[in-house]
């Protein structure tokens, strides 16, 4: 097949090209791809229709084939020949289909009827720049005419293309090809166009393997992907009663979460009313260190010994601490409730539920209560509406750890769960068995996977990028751990420092991990 001297593809080119003016819109550019492509089709019609196609690997060597006698054909067999447009010789390629020969078995097939053409699969893989179906072996690389023509006028044109968005990262695909011709060109160079190109030579017999092997792979992913979306009536009935069953789950624990909360419930969901309570308290606490300056000035050694000599509470430690007690005690006998609600959890051993219990305590409190962090306004407050300035919490508790705890907060804000997410969530942290001695771990593992399962399902269903989003749900998970090391290590030093803890025993016994 003769080349195209100017695309270094096959004599597949438009016969004529008009040219585009350097201010072209993508609706011109747009209409200049459809005249070509339709200059081409009425030249040369639906090639892909007349390709040769072998039907399997073994056809494409075609060295070693045994080529049958030499018959003798008619002239109107002759006429029968089949063009391979992708070729790029220097002759005309014609393939003839052979006639049968009394020399073979009539149970055999011929030996060349691998040869014959097919319509059921192109000839080559789509276009390497916009992934529309190709025309030909062009600037050495397999494109079709659209992009051809358009790349041989960017060799022409004395100007350089913008891109329309300024970031040089437009989307180049089926149906969005003339939206920026910058980035067309640039990917017409990544896939490896060039002028010098066009001397490369014949379309090459592995080159067209390559292309047959591709063309395969691609159908073979379509016929894949087509048997993964069309599910057996089997198997979508299983997978209806799977998602009831789910469905069914999320409810429960949504409901459980619910009524831990009670009345509270309103107060815990109203992120406006929080931030405006956060607000007023970080505006009084301004106005008050103006006015009185900064008590934070003494250690904990020296409030300790002024408060063992004269029994004032000079910064309102001891209030905070013991605010903190109560608070965590009730928070502590929801907590407990709340558990079992969990299927499956109430029939574990009781000492598993205690220590599961103990070692999830952190996490559980952190996975709800990062709502009541105000990151802007460094205040924390809670369900009692207690609120105390990030200056206040260091009186009591290391401040490196209150600042992670804030940055750990801002995290959690930034991935906007949703009341059921949190639900499952904490039963996700409930439930591992990596941190203290479980008489049925098998058990815990098996609850543990039905909330994953039922996360991953309830996430699939009300967000788009669901397989990321559940990403970033793990990963605070896995963040998490290190903070409930660092709390676990300061619960000790608060009991030692704060003897007034000695009045609250379900939070001591909850601390003894």
């Amino acid at each position: 097949m003769i080349m195209d001297a100017e695309s270094g593809g096959s004599a597949l080119s438009s016969p004529s090209e008009p040219t585009m003016s350097d201010g072209a819109s993508p609706q011109e550019r747009k209409i200049q791809d459809v005249k070509e492509e339709a200059m081409y089709s009425a030249e040369y019609g639906n090639y892909f229709n007349n390709c040769y196609t072998p039907n399997s690997e073994e056809d494409m060597d075609f060295g070693s084939q045994t080529s049958p006698p030499k018959v003798q054909s008619s002239p109107q067999q002759r006429k029968k020949t089949l063009k391979r447009p992708c070729s790029s010789s220097t002759d005309d390629v014609v393939m003839t289909k052979p006639a049968a020969y009394s020399g073979m078995d009539s149970s055999q097939d011929s030996p060349d009827s691998a040869q014959q053409p097919t319509s059921s699969t192109p000839f080559l893989p789509p276009c390497r720049v916009c992934g529309e179906k190709a025309s030909g072996f062009h600037y050495g690389v397999n494109t079709c005419e659209a992009c051809k023509g358009f790349f041989r006028r960017s060799l022409r044109r004395k100007t350089e293309y913008k891109c329309v968005k300024s970031d040089k990262n437009c989307t180049i695909a089926p149906g969005k090809r003339n939206g920026c011709p910058l980035c067309r060109y640039n990917k017409c160079l990544a896939v490896g166009m060039s002028k010098e190109a066009i001397k490369t030579g014949r379309y090459t017999h592995e080159k067209r393997t390559q292309d047959i092997r591709e063309i395969k792979r691609l159908q073979n992913q379509v016929e894949v992907k087509e048997e993964v979306e069309k599910p057996s009536l089997e198997n979508q009935v299983k997978l209806a009663a799977v998602n009831e069953e789910y469905e069914k789950l999320a409810e429960h624990m949504d409901n459980a979460q619910k009524t831990m909360y009670g009345p509270l419930l309103a107060f815990w969901t109203n992120q406006k009313a929080i931030s405006k309570l956060t607000s007023d308290y970080a505006e009084a606490f301004r106005l008050k260190s103006e006015m009185f300056g900064s008590m934070n000035n003494l250690s904990k050694e020296e409030y300790q010994q002024f408060y063992s000599q004269t029994g004032i509470d000079l910064d309102n430690r001891m209030m905070l601490v013991s605010n903190f007690a109560t608070n965590m005690e009730k928070s502590i006998t929801k907590f407990v409730t709340f558990t079992k609600t969990i299927p499956g959890f109430a029939a574990l051993p009781l000492e598993d539920q205690a220590n599961l219990v103990k070692s999830s305590r952190f996490e559980f409190w952190m996975f709800g209560f990062w709502k009541f962090i105000d990151i802007e306004n460094r205040v924390l407050t809670g369900p009692a509406r207690n609120c105390y300035h990030t200056s206040e919490l260091c009186n009591v508790w290391n401040k490196d750890f209150v600042e992670a705890l804030f940055s750990f907060g801002q995290t959690l804000h930034n991935l906007h769960m949703s009341d059921l997410e949190i639900a499952l969530v904490r039963c996700i942290c409930l439930t591992y068995t990596d941190r203290c001695e479980l008489k049925s771990p098998e058990k815990v593992e098996e609850i543990q996977w039905k909330m994953i399962m039922c996360l991953k399902y309830i996430i699939e269903k009300n967000h788009d990028n669901s397989e990321r989003y559940l990403s970033r749900i793990m990963d605070r998970l896995a963040a998490v751990r290190n903070l409930t090391d660092w709390s676990n290590k300061i619960a000790q030093e608060v009991k030692l420092d704060w003897p007034i803890l000695q009045r609250h025993p379900l939070l001591l016994e909850m601390m003894s991990m």
